[in-house]
Formats: C-alpha cells, sequence, structure tokens
C-alpha cells in the first residue's frame, strides 16, 4: 500500500483491518500462527500517528520494516521488527502478536525508534532473524 492507500484507510477504515506482510515460516516457528499473514488494525494506524507522531507517509514503511528488518523474540507470543528506513533516513519498530483466539497475527505497535534503543533491545533480547 502506497501513502494515499493509507490516508484513506485512516479516513475510512474504522473496524476494519488491512494486510500488511507475510512472515516467513522460520519466523512464524516461533509465533505458531495459523496463517502467516500478518494484519492491521484501524485503531493501531491511528494509535501509530496520534500517540507516536508518524505521518501517513511514514506508514508504507511498515511493511518494510517486517519484510527487511531484524527481528526478535522479545517475549511471549510476539516478535519485534527493527528497520532503518533509508526514504526517512530512520529507524522504526513493529511489534507483532500472535492472538490467542484464531491464532492470526496482527501489528501492535509500529513507532520511530532511536539508535540507542536498537543497541539496547539487541543486547537483551535474542534475535531470531537474521539467522547469523
Amino acid at each position: 500500500m502506497d501513502a494515499s492507500d493509507w490516508d484513506r484507510f485512516v479516513k475510512k477504515g474504522e473496524r476494519q483491518s488491512r494486510y500488511v506482510a507475510r512472515l516467513p515460516a522460520y519466523l512464524n516457528g516461533w509465533l505458531k500462527a495459523s496463517s502467516h499473514e500478518i494484519h492491521v488494525g484501524h485503531e493501531y494506524v491511528v494509535k501509530a500517528i496520534i500517540k507516536h507522531g508518524l505521518s501517513v507517509e511514514h506508514l508504507p514503511a511498515l511493511a518494510d520494516t517486517i519484510m527487511y528488518g531484524e527481528a526478535i523474540y522479545d517475549r511471549e507470543r510476539h516478535m519485534t521488527f527493527f528497520y532503518r528506513c533509508p526514504q526517512f533516513d530512520r529507524w522504526f519498530q513493529v511489534t507483532i502478536k500472535c492472538c490467542t483466539e484464531k491464532r492470526r497475527l496482527f501489528v501492535v505497535t509500529f513507532h520511530g525508534m532511536s539508535p540507542s534503543d536498537i543497541t539496547r533491545k539487541r543486547k537483551k533480547f535474542q534475535t531470531v532473524w537474521p539467522i547469523k
């Protein structure tokens, strides 16, 4: 989705969710979801804009962060991705969760990160992607 698609979703997508990316099978082994598709609810997109100070132009970086980012397994049923987006010269974090009911994957947060926060999390949690 490009920025104009995200803008329409922000304005008209109440109580809906959108497909964002597909989780590789290896990473799904950590979360044991019933589907590899990752979705984001309208309320989380609005939260990223209002609470975390992102703009609609930043929203395409959500999928890039999952597809190209580094992943850590930071708590049960959660996985966090970090990615330095060259377009914005900025680090982003996306956390996904495997919901217990139907074991579907949803974005639970998306925001910018400082390099020091990335370093701290890398030291504290196990990196599960890329495989080293």
